[in-house]
This record gives C-alpha cells, structure tokens and sequence, in this order.
C-alpha cells in the first residue's frame, strides 16, 4: 500500500498567529497556485528560519517534493523532524512516512509508528492509513487484519480516496472484517470518483467491484453510496 508525502499547507490550513504572518502565508498560498515555487521557497525559508512551525513542516515538503529547488532529503529531513517535534500533525505524518519507506533516512518501524501515531491521534488521515499499511502489511507490527481495517476506515471515513478504495477491497475479500460485497462496491465507488486514475482503469476496478451482485444489489450498493456522500461519509453503515 502506497505512503505519501502531504503538504502542510494544503493538508491542514494552520492559523497564523498576526496580521503580518498571514499576510506572509497569502503571499506563499499565491504563488504556489501560481506554480511559482521558487517565490514561494524565499519566503518560506527566512519564517521558517525564525521558528515558525508551519513554515518549517512546509519547507519540509519543498525539499522532499523539489518545488522551486532540488530535491534534497537532508534539508528535507532536518525542517520535516523539526516541525514534527513542535507538534505538528502533518510533519509527524510526514516523518513517519518517510521511517516507513526509508526516505532520507534508516528504516525504521518504531519510528515510523510513533509520528504515524501521533498524526493519526490528531486525524491526519494520511496517517491513519500509513498505520492500516503497517499493520495490513505486517511491516515492524505483527500481521493483522483487523487491527488493518480499523485505522483503514478511520482514513475513509476522513476521505482519503484510496484507502476507501483499499477498505471496499477488504470488505470484498472479508480481510479483518465480515464479508460485506455492497459495502465493497459502495466505498469503491467513492474513493474512485476522486483518484486520479484514467477512466477505463476505474470502470475496470467497478465492474470487479460490482461482478458478483445481481441488478438489485447494484441498485441497493447504489443508494448506500448516495447515503454516505450526502451524510458527508457519516452515514455510511
């Protein structure tokens, strides 16, 4: 199961503590809509230099990502870790993903579950998948299903598209839960509708979805999917 590097900004949105500071950060949303990342990158680094933590998970992602400069895991790693240890949910999620797969640094298990932890405590949902990977996976934690499914619906129901995708497909198979095909096709359908998939990959995933179920199935799956959308993913079953 694919882990991701997030970016602060558009993950979390954090409030800004002035009038000045936030007239910083509109300038940097700004340019980064504008695909200016360099003009992003030299605002970001003098905040960031002076402490603050939102500039600092940020910069983290810049270097990671190589927006506006080259990619550079040590820089990477020092302003992600920094902004980690100053609470911050998307850097914690952002460091454990990268002990997860290694990035920039050693691999390692105990690391990774304890800023996925903590990210996933605060409802980060990327890290909330990062953990169903682990335990799904059996990387540094025993096997388990279950445990997998857990923190997988969590992510979900937070809308993190493909692990709804990844939960319809567990339901479907009844990997650590009971076997449920219209719960399968129903967060199938809604973690398709926002991947950035080409669309006969997603018809082909549906119809695996949906090949086992008669027309009224489908038709109940398909109103369990309305459900849950209209419920903003509440009312899911």
């Amino acid at each position: 199961m694919k882990k991701r590097i997030h970016s602060v900004m558009v993950l979390l949105g954090a409030l800004v503590a002035n009038a000045a500071q936030a007239d910083d950060f509109e300038a940097v949303a700004a340019a980064t809509r504008k695909g200016d990342f360099q003009a992003a990158f030299r605002l970001l680094k003098p905040l960031a230099e002076k402490g603050d933590v939102r500039a600092q998970a940020e910069l983290g992602v810049i270097y990671t990502a190589g927006r506006g400069v080259p990619i550079d895991g040590k820089e990477a790693l020092k302003w992600t870790k920094l902004a980690a240890e100053h609470g911050d949910a998307a850097a914690q999620a952002n460091l454990g993903t990268m002990y997860l797969e290694g990035q920039f640094t050693a691999r390692d298990y105990k690391e990774a579950m304890k800023w996925n932890l903590l990210a996933a405590d605060k409802g980060v949902a990327a890290a909330q998948a990062n953990i169903a990977a682990m335990y799904y996976d059996g990387d540094g934690v025993a096997q388990d299903y279950k445990e997998a499914a857990r923190w997988m619906r969590l992510a979900a129901e937070r809308g993190d598209a493909e692990s709804q995708v990844n939960l319809g497909t567990m339901y479907v198979a009844g990997q650590g839960l009971d076997r449920d095909l219209l719960r399968g096709y129903m967060w199938t359908s809604i973690g398709l509708e926002a991947l950035p998939m080409a669309p006969a990959e997603k018809k082909e995933l549906q119809e695996m979805s949906e090949k086992t179920l008669s027309a009224d199935e489908i038709a109940k799956a398909r109103e369990m999917v309305r459900k849950c959308k209209e419920s903003a993913l509440k009312d899911c079953g």
